[in-house]
């Protein structure tokens, strides 16, 4: 069969083809990001005829669909939508692989209604497919909505008004409620959207804390795995959580029975959510409840600032709202996330905190560093998170390092830049080759061996080699521009040094220099 009479697009299906190359070369990549509308269109009905014959992996389908969003997501003074039928019938076909890169088709939907300013037939085309075949979870139904949190008072009763009659899945319910909820936060509408719905939520409300407490005593009854009895508390607490906020926002009396019994559950990102919506409500026991949360450091961010939203934040204790009682809040409840640790450090102390600019912002930034640690049946874990500008921590142990470096590892994983990049060894072109082979020699010529070289790194103009060394029998991670050689020791343990963490202080370290001088 035909494929395409643009060149790119048959290499990018070829490439789709292939069972070795996982990623794209740069020629594909490149030509997606500055590809015009029509061969964005030419592409996805060429990737819908010939999807069986393809074959391709979920991967290559999941990068693909990156890219493809990462153009259509560009803006645009001629704006030309995607017809919406071609991206339903990609998402039917990408449901069958992948269920991320289909969100991403729904997501490129969504971004067209928003820059269209009321694309109707997008978001018709949208909402009728969230309640006749939905994603699969609501990590993926959050990836397809991402771009109507910036939508229009008008777009966002359009779409509401479209879901009305129909069936809600759970697992969308929970991201559409998100939305509706953060929607009447920002005064996108006069009242919640749902307001209509209350009896039904309220409803389901007391069936998801009735699962949730036979969780709680009986886990072993929803599962044979782990993973599984996870995912099914994961889904109930992002549920619940979406519930407590919209009842308290709709502000129907009838909802304090049920926002009390989610109140006695254990989870405390529920105790929080079910407080705020009694306390809303007029209810004083939630009320008291976010005053006692917020000596939680897991909780403490948010009761904070739902008490500071209902003005009452002056009688939680001063040093409890403290900026840097706040950023331990932040880190604390990053760690206790699912995607995490799960469960709340053991301890957690400032070591350094200090006020400097920062990549992607233009004031300065309060950044904070903790060290937290957690008591083991193995033994203690303890490690160097940060908070303010970003909230994160490596599972790379940081401790050793200079306090300087640990704020620049932090500082490199975030940035972001067009002209900051790294090329795998594999995808040099000849030039790049001869440049890696030159910055080979000269860490051979010092003395090491170059045990591995992982890739050729691009810094705002400069070029450096990330590789894995040895000098004496001794691994190591490093990286050389030929000036600046930068070496750390690694080993098989699950916390040592990557090389991934040594380009990051590379990264970091001249940023910050840059910005604070």
């Amino acid at each position: 069969m035909h494929i395409s009479d643009s060149e790119w697009i048959d290499a990018t299906c070829s490439w789709l083809k292939q069972s070795a190359t996982e990623t794209p070369g740069e020629n594909i990549t490149a030509a997606v990001a500055a590809a015009e509308i029509s061969e964005i269109d030419r592409l996805l009905e060429t990737l819908v005829l010939n999807f069986d014959t393809l074959g391709a992996s979920p991967r290559r389908l999941r990068i693909l669909m990156q890219l493809t969003a990462s153009r259509m997501l560009q803006p645009s003074s001629d704006f030309t939508p995607l017809p919406p039928e071609t991206l339903a019938a990609v998402y039917d076909r990408l449901s069958e692989v992948d269920g991320q890169a289909a969100a991403h088709a729904l997501q490129i939907m969504a971004s067209q209604a928003v820059a269209g300013q009321g694309d109707e037939e997008s978001i018709h085309c949208l909402a009728a497919i969230l309640v006749e075949s939905p994603p699969s979870n609501w990590q993926q139904v959050a990836l397809a909505l991402s771009p109507l949190w910036k939508a229009s008072s008008d777009l966002l009763e359009l779409f509401f008004d479209r879901l009305y009659d129909g069936f809600v899945h759970p697992a969308t319910l929970a991201v559409l409620l998100d939305l509706a909820n953060y929607s009447v936060r920002r005064g996108a509408f006069r009242e919640h959207p749902w307001t209509h719905k209350q009896p039904e939520l309220n409803s389901l409300l007391q069936s998801v804390v009735a699962q949730l407490e036979k969780l709680e005593k009986a886990p072993s009854e929803f599962g044979t795995s782990v993973d599984d009895v996870q995912r099914i508390l994961g889904d109930s607490v992002a549920l619940t959580v979406s519930l407590c906020d919209a009842l308290g926002l709709i502000g129907n009396p009838q909802s304090l029975s049920s926002l009390s019994t989610a109140l006695d559950l254990s989870h405390r990102r529920i105790q929080t959510e079910a407080a705020c919506g009694l306390a809303r409500l007029g209810d004083v026991r939630g009320k008291q409840r976010l005053i006692e949360l917020a000596a939680d450091p897991v909780a403490r961010q948010r009761a904070v600032a739902y008490a500071d939203e209902l003005s009452f934040a002056e009688e939680i204790d001063e040093q409890l709202r403290y900026p840097q009682a706040l950023a331990e809040s932040e880190l604390a409840a990053w760690l206790a996330s699912p995607n995490q640790f799960g469960i709340p450090p053991s301890t957690i102390e400032c070591i350094d905190s200090r006020t400097q600019y920062w990549p992607s912002y233009h004031e300065p930034q309060d950044c904070f560093l903790f060290r937290f640690s957690y008591a083991l049946p193995t033994g203690t874990l303890s490690n160097i998170g940060i908070a303010g500008p970003v909230t994160h921590a490596f599972q790379a142990d940081l401790a050793n390092l200079p306090i300087d470096d640990i704020y620049a590892a932090f500082a490199g994983w975030q940035a972001e830049h067009e002209e900051i990049f790294e090329v795998p060894m594999p995808l040099l072109n000849p030039a790049q080759r001869r440049e890696a082979d030159r910055l080979i020699a000269e860490l051979e010529a010092g003395g090491f061996e170059v045990t591995e070289s992982i890739a050729l790194t691009f810094f705002l103009g400069e070029v450096a080699l990330l590789a894995k060394l040895s000098q004496a029998g001794k691994p190591l991670c490093a990286i050389t521009d030929g000036v600046e050689t930068m070496r750390l020791a690694t080993s098989d343990h699950p916390s040592a040094m990557t090389p991934e963490v040594v380009l990051a202080i590379y990264r970091g370290r001249k940023l910050l220099r840059t910005f604070n001088p």
